[in-house]
């Protein structure tokens, strides 16, 4: 992981506001985007979640809800844009 990348994340997400950091990997994609995210919310870690072809999704399945691992995949999407 490259901890000197890692950025805030703060997202409201069904009247919920949560607080955290992202960390990207090191290794790179073709796009030269990291290809997963290690994300701590609200001072515990969620989950390590990477871009398929069909949406964000978590790289190791620990079964956190959909829509919130899609929020938070559209919040590292713009901070890259």
């Amino acid at each position: 992981m490259n901890s000197q990348a890692r950025f805030p994340l703060t997202l409201d997400f069904e009247g919920h506001h949560y607080r955290g950091s992202v960390t990207p990997s090191e290794e790179t994609g073709k796009s030269g985007t990291p290809v997963f995210f290690r994300v701590m919310l609200d001072g515990q870690f969620f989950a390590y979640l990477c871009c398929a072809d069909n949406g964000w999704m978590e790289r190791d399945g620990n079964h956190q809800p959909r829509e919130l691992v899609g929020a938070i995949g559209d919040y590292i999407r713009r901070f890259y844009e």
